[in-house]
């Protein structure tokens, strides 16, 4: 089924393709919530929710298939994307955190399949600006530039911190930071449930309150701010290896699996009274599964019941929920908070399709099929670059 799925990917990707063979240098893809394809943009957009394009998830899935196909056309088409993405972060901060993925899935990424040091460079130093973001007196990284707001999604945000330790320790330092913090103000709940957010008494320091911006309810679980716990505290124990860390991650990612429906895929929140008649999650279900391939592998403790869950969720995810083109469906936003578009229980910009569930179902399909995890590893010893890479054909570099 993943080799499968990769191969409806691949076909699907043709669009988009095109477009980014005949923008102009500087042009990317942006997403087009109307449809969940892609328009033309003239220019790269990273600072601000309503104008984010969710460059680099479509980049991440662009690389991963060129990797497994080694399709030169796919990874020309990625190349071009990274060095825009990593030459636009690399001359200021981003106000919008989720610019990091951006960082990571493009460009990060990008350096280590091709050896590309030029584009390593960038990336670091683009990782460099994004650390100036870091709020010194709490001790972590708002979601926001200037919104006093802690999400547990900023998570995904600072995987360009665990990629550039082993030139900068400095960088993956305040990534650990971060996420203890987090832990500390109360992100994750004692029974492994996690809350979405977290807003602080800037007087004090201390947390005003733990809520959810798009789940049921502030006391209810939202099923992507589940996944993304997951995904965070696997990531930041691989990358560090800290046993504190470790018992975060079997506790979360216990958590969802033993609260999730018969199918395996969760509706937007595990608690709304509404269900089965509210939507479900696709993109929740494979950031999750991915996340427990990940810690099947780290963790021999969690090795049976993570990986069996794993496989179960994308065995559903790929017979039910995946397009002949490659795209995952019947995603959710949720219920959205009044400043973003569509306030409300909505299915607005796309309930079906989500830039980044469109790329977390390829990394799902490329672990199923590639026992060789190096390329996305966090560990602190992991290299910009990877030996062997072949990097640029040309010999040229980013600036």
């Amino acid at each position: 089924m993943a080799q499968q799925a990769l191969e409806d990917v691949r076909r699907g990707l043709e669009p988009v393709l095109q477009l980014i063979e005949n923008s102009p240098v500087g042009a990317v893809p942006g997403f087009k919530y109307t449809t969940g394809g892609y328009r033309p943009c003239e220019a790269y957009l990273p600072h601000d929710w309503s104008t984010f394009q969710w460059v680099g998830f479509l980049t991440g899935r662009l690389w991963l298939v060129a990797d497994h196909f080694d399709d030169d056309r796919v990874r020309a088409a990625a190349r071009k994307l990274a060095g825009v993405v990593a030459g636009s972060l690399s001359q200021e901060p981003p106000r919008f955190s989720a610019a990091g993925s951006d960082l990571f899935y493009a460009s990060c990424l990008g350096a280590r399949l091709t050896g590309d040091a030029g584009l390593a460079k960038a990336a670091l130093e683009a990782t460099r600006q994004y650390r100036t973001n870091f709020d010194e007196r709490l001790g972590v990284f708002f979601q926001v530039v200037g919104v006093n707001r802690a999400v547990i999604d900023t998570g995904l945000n600072l995987l360009p911190f665990y990629w550039a330790a082993a030139e900068d320790p400095e960088l993956a330092a305040a990534a650990r930071v971060h996420n203890t913090n987090l832990l500390d103000y109360g992100i994750v709940r004692e029974d492994g449930a996690a809350y979405q957010a977290i807003e602080f008494d800037l007087e004090s320091g201390q947390p005003a309150r733990r809520y959810s911006m798009q789940g049921y309810s502030d006391n209810t679980t939202w099923a992507r701010g589940q996944s993304w716990a997951m995904h965070n505290y696997v990531n930041v124990y691989e990358a560090t290896g800290d046993p504190r860390f470790l018992e975060v991650a079997r506790k979360v990612c216990r958590w969802y699996v033993n609260h999730l429906p018969e199918d395996h895929v969760p509706f937007y929140d595990f608690a709304d009274p509404d269900a089965p008649a509210v939507p479900r999650d696709s993109c929740s279900a494979t950031i999750a599964a991915n996340a427990l391939m990940r810690l099947a592998r780290l963790d021999d403790e969690s090795a049976a019941w993570a990986s069996a869950a794993a496989d179960s969720i994308t065995a559903e995810l790929f017979t039910n929920y995946l397009s002949p083109g490659g795209v995952l469906l019947h995603s959710s936003w949720g219920r959205l908070p009044a400043e973003k578009a569509g306030a409300g229980f909505s299915r607005f910009p796309l309930e079906d399709v989500m830039p980044y569930g469109n790329y977390w179902i390829v990394e799902a399909a490329y672990r199923h099929l590639h026992p060789d995890w190096s390329v996305l590893a966090l560990g602190p010893t992991a290299p910009l670059t990877m030996d062997g890479a072949s990097g640029r054909p040309d010999g040229a570099t980013v600036s």
